[in-house]
């Protein structure tokens, strides 16, 4: 039989969205960046979507679970304070991205965090390996969305999520070989009489969540097709952060 090629899965947690039936964002590439999947739902519904794949990697914009302290076993990063946090988060803070620390214990978290941790343990079940490079049809992983297009602009931190946001996120996506619509068509549909009236032309600019979603995604297929392109930071136990490499 043909090996089965897999799907690439991003997956972004709506932090706002509290027990609403909306809660997650998931898109889902093939191995020539074709749009598969794009949709918001809740948790059974991107369990069902992932379930049902024969072979994927997914990639998730949330932890793996609570640091583990190994941070403070690496003298060159911990100094000589104890650090609550991961060891990828730390690794990245190094470099100058201000990612947001993971605590120490579930309780701690917030809530989009704890529903990261669910998801990871539902997906676990369904035989979903973590990280990348083992021989299995189902895989998963952990990125963060922002420094993702962080990465992608040379170590630029993007805009806010606003509406320039969203085009700026949406064009370096773009650049990136996903075949998105144009965002740069949004300005040649601005009239005088739209501004007045907010009938802004944004129907073909994604949100701010699918469009971390699609960069998670475009993490999983580069893990998948171009993993020299990828690099794992932190303690693979504790959970390693994939993010593509920096740009030349």
């Amino acid at each position: 039989m043909p090996e089965i090629s897999p799907v690439y899965v991003g997956i972004e947690i709506v932090r706002s969205a509290g027990q609403l039936r909306r809660a997650f964002a998931y898109t889902a590439l093939d191995k020539d960046l074709s749009l598969l999947a794009l949709g918001c739902g809740d948790l059974d519904e991107v369990l069902a979507y992932l379930g049902g794949q024969q072979a994927a990697i997914a990639a998730v914009n949330a932890p793996r679970q609570p640091n583990s302290g190994s941070v403070n076993e690496v003298t060159n990063v911990a100094e000589n304070s104890p650090v609550n946090a991961r060891l990828c988060e730390v690794l990245l803070r190094e470099e100058g991205f201000k990612i947001n620390f993971t605590p120490d214990s579930v309780k701690a978290c917030p809530g989009w965090m704890r529903r990261g941790f669910d998801l990871y343990k539902h997906l676990k079940a369904f035989d979903y390996v973590p990280n990348p490079g083992q021989e299995c049809p189902r895989c998963i992983l952990e990125t963060c969305a922002d420094a993702v297009f962080w990465r992608l602009l040379g170590g630029k931190l993007p805009l806010p999520p606003s509406l320039e946001g969203r085009l700026q996120r949406q064009l370096i996506l773009q650049d990136q070989g996903l075949p998105l619509p144009d965002a740069m068509d949004f300005f040649m549909e601005i009239t005088r009489h739209r501004l007045i009236h907010g009938d802004l032309p944004d129907e073909n600019i994604y949100s701010f969540e699918e469009l971390n979603a699609l960069a998670a995604a475009y993490v999983a297929w580069r893990v998948g097709c171009q993993p020299d392109r990828i690099e794992l930071l932190g303690d693979a136990d504790e959970g390693q952060i994939a993010l593509p490499i920096h740009p030349l």
